[in-house]
Parts: structure tokens; C-alpha cells; sequence
């Protein structure tokens, strides 16, 4: 039986070792925190679920059939989740004016007629949206929108990582944002009780070192990945390890349900709005239970505002007061407020990170890495990678 060691216990690690071991492989899964997931978890507090990182995930084929096996129903959205807001001197549906949005209409069509509309090598998300889009819609809708979801400078974000030609999951029965009715750590701890029923060996609070033996797939960070394949490749330990990760702060604070007067899923926010936040979600508008009264997570940090993670708890809430009270127009005291730091929490997609991929990694035979720097970040994509990994490795 074929043997394989795999480093990192984070939804790429557990992902991967549930495809492996369903295809008959013995894994032994290292992990050096006490607990599987990674950034993913849930914690309960007496107003509600708290999600530490992912409030959910994107549905595809392959998630619903993981979620299938593992006996979880998921949660859609709600249909108060459909407004989605951009800041512009306030919560906007469609944060443009006239001129600008006559703009838009004007560079699409010619971009599209004229064949030019995917990006360039070396094409930043500014530069793109900017020639394709309009200086308009450039700031206030693309450069905001992708700086929440991967929290990147738009000026130095890739275009093509972003927008370029990449397989996508494969639609499945549910559209949009799923997830588990008790939270996201539902997912971690049912997905580690099938693992140990697939008879994986699964060891937390082990480091592992740089003279692993045998077959090795790394899940880790770019930069611990880097640490353990040095030996094996380093060269390529050198690539991976010059990969800049990005900190991301959540502060997720729980109010009457009176506060809830926006709406909608939640707010993002372009630079120079006098808001430091990257965004916020309306958790309790999201999914159904997830609280009695009103639920928001505030996101900060990113590749613009790194310093966000050097305050104290007083400073960040300090900090996430006064962009609420800019957005609501008034202060408001919460019932609770839990805070979550994550030094190097995604990779920078940016033009550097193109040229690393877009010129390959060169691994030994026996040497596999999984991971977000590598296909996406969200946790479909993971999701994805893991299963070819899986592939390769037992087709080695």
C-alpha cells in the first residue's frame, strides 16, 4: 500500500487526505496546533456563532459531494443577503455616477468588440479595470471588490491570476454561499471524524522538520512550505518561500437586531472613503441562525493597511468603532465583540506571484504542494487542488 506523509492539517491538508485515503493510501497527517482547520473554526458565544475566517463557502459540485459524504445539509443564503453594497459617501447598490457609468458602457463594448478585453502579461487589476472599465468603475467597484476578497493592493493585484483563463469547480445543484447549520466548524469536525474512520493517522502537535522521508504532500503556508522542502528542492524552496503573505484582522460584534437598518449581505469599501475596514458582513442576514439580534464582522488589514494588526484589542475596536459610526452615521455600543488576528493569512495575487506560476515550481517526484498561493483562495478552489494532488500522487 502506498504510504504519504502529509504536512499541514488546514482544509487543504484534511481535503487532501480524504482523497487519498479514499483511494486506498495510508496518510499519516502532521499538523503542529492542536486542533485541524486552519483559519477555519466557529466559536459560540451566548449571542451567536462567531466565524474566525470563512463564514461560509461557495457551492460547487465537488463540495456538495464531500458535504454529501459526510452527512452535512447545507444552509443557502437568505434572501435578505441579496443586496450587496459599495461604499461611495455611504452604502450604495451602484456606487457610480452618469458620466461614469455611460464610461463603463462605452470601454466594455469597445474592449469586447475589439478582442481586448482579457488581461495582459504583467496587468494589474488597476491597470486592467482601469483601460477596460473606466477610472470609475476601476476604484469604486473592481479595485474594492477584490481587495475584500483577497485583500491585495489593487495597483499591485494580477489581472491575470485573477481574470485569466483557470478551470473553475464544477456547478453543482445549490448556487452561491453554502454552509453547515452549526457553522463552519462543522465542517473541520465532522470532515476529522471521517478521516479517522478512513483510518488516517492523524497526529496534531507535531512539527515537522525538513527530513521527512517517503512520499510528502505540503499544506501549509508558502513560507513553512518553503522551511520543509529545502532539502528537497531549494530552488524551489527559494520561489516558494519569497511569496508574500497577507495579514487579515476580523472583529465580529453582535448588536440589538434594531441595528440592523442597512441590510443586505454587507458593505465593501474603496480607498479613500475615510474607512479603514476592507469590509464588513451582515452575518445575521446572511445565513438563517446565526443569532437573535445583529451581527457584523468587520474585516481590516490587507496588503494597504498591515499595521492593523500591531493594535490592541482597545485600539482595533477603537478603530472599528469609528468606521461603523462613519458608515451609520451614529455610535453604538455592542452586546459582545470577538476579535481575530491572522498574521499571514492569503497570499498577495500579485504581478509577482503571476510570474511564479506562470513559470512552474520544479519538484522532486515524491515532493506535492497544496495550497492557497497556488489555484485560489477560496476554499472551492482548495477543494480542487486537493483532489488533483491527490491524483498525481497516487498516479506516481
Amino acid at each position: 500500500m502506498k504510504k504519504v506523509t502529509i504536512v499541514g492539517g488546514g482544509f487543504s491538508g484534511m481535503a487532501t487526505a480524504y482523497y487519498l485515503a479514499r483511494g486506498g493510501v495510508a496518510v499519516t497527517l502532521l499538523e503542529k496546533q492542536d486542533h485541524l482547520g486552519g483559519l477555519i473554526g466557529t466559536l459560540h458565544t451566548d449571542q451567536g456563532p462567531v466565524e474566525l475566517a470563512a463564514s461560509g463557502i461557495r457551492s460547487s459540485a465537488r463540495v456538495e459531494s464531500l458535504c454529501a459524504d459526510l452527512g452535512i445539509s447545507l444552509l443557502t443564503t437568505k434572501k435578505e443577503s441579496r443586496a450587496r453594497y459599495l461604499y461611495r459617501n455611504g452604502p450604495r447598490r451602484w456606487p457610480l455616477g452618469a458620466a461614469e457609468t455611460v464610461e463603463l458602457g462605452g470601454r466594455l463594448a469597445g474592449t469586447l468588440i475589439t478582442r481586448q478585453f482579457r488581461p495582459r502579461p504583467d496587468e494589474t487589476i488597476d491597470a486592467w479595470s482601469s483601460r477596460v472599465l473606466g477610472a470609475g468603475a476601476s476604484r469604486y467597484i473592481v479595485g474594492a471588490a477584490l481587495q475584500g476578497i483577497y485583500a491585495g493592493d489593487p495597483k499591485r493585484l494580477s489581472a491575470g491570476l485573477i481574470f485569466g483563463k483557470k478551470a473553475k469547480p464544477q456547478k453543482g445543484a445549490l448556487h452561491g454561499l453554502v454552509a453547515p447549520p452549526n457553522g463552519m466548524s462543522q465542517l473541520i469536525e465532522t470532515l476529522e471524524a471521517r478521516l479517522r474512520s478512513l483510518n488516517v493517522d492523524i497526529r496534531k502537535g507535531v512539527s515537522a522538520t525538513d527530513d521527512l522521508e517517503g512520499t510528502v504532500v505540503i499544506c501549509t503556508s508558502a513560507r513553512d512550505a518553503a522551511g520543509l522542502i529545502r532539502k528537497r528542492a531549494p530552488e524551489a524552496a527559494k520561489i516558494v518561500g519569497g511569496i508574500e503573505m497577507l495579514p487579515l484582522a476580523r472583529v465580529t460584534a453582535f448588536y440589538p437586531a434594531s441595528e440592523n437598518t442597512i441590510g443586505g449581505f454587507g458593505i465593501l469599501f474603496p480607498r479613500g472613503q475615510g474607512v479603514t475596514a476592507l469590509g464588513v458582513l451582515f452575518n445575521t442576514n446572511i445565513f438563517p441562525e446565526r443569532g437573535a439580534g445583529h451581527s457584523e464582522s468587520w474585516i481590516l488589514g490587507g496588503a494597504q493597511h498591515p499595521e492593523v494588526l500591531d493594535l490592541d484589542d482597545a485600539a482595533l475596536f477603537e478603530l472599528v468603532a469609528r468606521d461603523r459610526e462613519k458608515v451609520y452615521g451614529r455610535a453604538a455600543t455592542p452586546l459582545s465583540i470577538h476579535p481575530q488576528r491572522w498574521p499571514r493569512a492569503l497570499p498577495h495575487y500579485d504581478i509577482g506571484l503571476e510570474h511564479l506560476l506562470r513559470d512552474g515550481i520544479e519538484l522532486p517526484g515524491d515532493t506535492f504542494l497544496a495550497g492557497n498561493y497556488l489555484r485560489g483562495i477560496g476554499l472551492p478552489m482548495l477543494l480542487e487542488k486537493a483532489y488533483d494532488v491527490a491524483q498525481q500522487v497516487q498516479h506516481h
